[in-house]
């Protein structure tokens, strides 16, 4: 199967990999873009790095090995990986950038634990493994493609909107973006969209390998764990849920692993996250019960729902925030996409899961129809002075925006986006006072003539500062935060006069 959709990528790669966990899945021939691979794993974009021999390309510059061996698993690794990229890519119409010089390096075989991570400090992601007494095997996270897929999406997403470090929603949205990106990759290949249909006959509401997410790993997790009432949850997430959006600040906290039960909604990234990734796949059922209606088979209805679904998620990403990120934004930018699309033949079936998830109200649905206010560049900037420039022209120069490198969009577009820092106080509770700089946020979004397509600000309310306040504390609270040198999900740095920096760290786990 190709997975590579470009019509300009004519050097194709063969290899073997996994297009699910090893627990439901066996090894299949994918091809992707040779240039991600090289002779030896190796391109532009993305490098494996391992403590072992990394595999070589055949006679043939393919890498055709078995599962059982250390290269496999590197193997399939970076196939996940390269496979992700390649259908964001395909999705969003240009190339996506790291938040680093690059490139990616990919670690398969990272250490010994019950984890995976992306580090934009150490510009990698890396997997790790253990010996599982439950299952009798090693479970390897290299050879799981949800959580390839995911640890992959985390890269993507910073690289899009590297401002995206806090916040109880931007930080959610950060793992449901992994989860989402797990799902999409997952619909790339016909095997598993076969599988979907004779898991769930047509029928979204049931479960399907594509709802079960990281199947062997969670399987092991959550037998091996303290808790005895998830023993038989057969994933580690499942975007198979009626969670609807509600403020994080009315929900409990939790810790991560979490302790709260799987029906409980809390306040914790992970676990809100799974209003994001429930709403992606409920959109996908929405759009396969439109599509059902006209396409031949089932099996065509579900490529033409997912198609549908990876184009208006893929451009959608150009309007979102730069900074302080909620999810009715996300919701937005996608009701936005899906507005063009045909002539916004499926803006009603995505409306009606963002309106039944709470993550819009009918009135900011309707709005979503309105003209933006007429604005047009002579020419795009093409320095930072210069899209700083732009905001006085629209009255938007309020704060001290500082402007990030401005990106491609889809369809010619250009992106702007600005972020303004803003002291919070905070209190860590037994940790004393600190403060942190955060950000309000700016996107700006031009279509190829220099129109004005979409502007989203994202300044810091009272509640954003309380939310990051109980975020930072919690953190403190549960014995995470480490020294300045240290690699974690914040530290706390000391100043020379008056209370130390809380900093988040762009590190982000499982």
């Amino acid at each position: 199967m190709v997975i590579s959709k470009s019509p300009t990528v004519k050097d194709l790669v063969s290899l073997n990999i996994l297009p699910q966990d090893p627990l439901i899945s066996k090894a299949e021939l994918v091809q992707l873009d040779r240039v991600q691979f090289g002779s030896q794993l190796s391109g532009p974009r993305l490098h494996t790095k391992d403590s072992v021999a990394v595999a070589q390309a055949d006679a043939n510059g393919n890498y055709l090995l078995e599962i059982g061996s250390p290269q496999f698993d590197q193997v399939n690794t970076h196939g996940i990986v390269a496979g992700t990229l390649a259908t964001y890519e395909h999705y969003m119409g240009h190339t996506v950038p790291w938040s680093f010089k690059g490139p990616l390096e990919v670690n398969p075989h990272a250490g010994e634990g019950k984890t995976a991570y992306y580090s934009r400090w150490d510009q990698s992601i890396n997997f790790f493994q253990w010996d599982s007494p439950s299952l009798g095997k090693t479970v390897k996270t290299s050879q799981s493609f949800d959580v390839g897929s995911h640890e992959i999406g985390h890269a993507l997403l910073d690289g899009l909107r590297p401002g995206l470090l806090s916040g109880t929603e931007s930080k959610a949205f950060h793992e449901g973006f992994g989860d989402s990106s797990a799902i999409l990759h997952a619909l790339q290949y016909d095997t598993n969209l076969q599988q979907i249909l004779v898991d769930n006959g047509g029928d979204f509401s049931k479960p399907s390998l594509v709802t079960r997410l990281a199947e062997e790993f969670g399987t092991a997790f959550n037998k091996e764990d303290d808790n005895p009432k998830n023993d038989n949850n057969p994933y580690y997430r499942t975007a198979l849920n009626e969670f609807k959006y509600a403020d994080p600040k009315t929900l409990p906290s939790d810790s991560y692993p979490p302790s709260q039960p799987e029906e409980v909604l809390t306040s914790e990234p992970h676990s809100f996250s799974r209003i994001w990734s429930g709403s992606f796949y409920s959109m996908l059922g929405s759009l396969y019960n439109q599509c059902a209606g006209d396409a031949p088979s089932q099996l065509d209805a579900l490529r033409q729902a997912r198609d549908v679904l990876g184009s208006i998620w893929g451009k959608s990403l150009d309007h979102i925030p730069a900074a302080n990120l909620k999810f009715r934004h996300a919701a937005s930018a996608m009701l936005r996409e899906a507005n063009q699309l045909e002539g916004g033949k499926y803006f009603d079936s995505l409306a009606a899961v963002m309106l039944d998830r709470n993550l819009l109200t009918q009135q900011q649905i309707d709005d979503l129809h309105k003209p933006v206010r007429a604005f047009e560049l002579e020419q795009f900037p093409q320095t930072r002075a210069g899209a700083v420039d732009i905001l006085g022209r629209l009255g938007l120069d309020d704060r001290d925006w500082q402007a990030d490198q401005a990106l491609a969009g889809a369809d010619g577009r250009r992106v702007y986006t600005f972020r303004a820092p803003e002291r919070v106080e905070l209190d860590l509770g037994s940790r004393g006072p600190a403060f942190m700089q955060a950000e309000a946020g700016l996107t700006l979004v031009f279509d190829a003539q220099g129109k004005l397509v979409s502007e989203t600000v994202t300044p810091l309310s009272a509640d954003d500062r309380a939310d990051l306040n109980r975020e930072a504390r919690a953190v403190a609270e549960s014995g995470q935060l480490v020294g300045a040198d240290g690699f974690g999900p914040a530290r706390l740095v000391p100043r020379r006069e008056g209370p130390p920096e809380y900093q988040p760290l762009p590190i982000w786990k499982d």
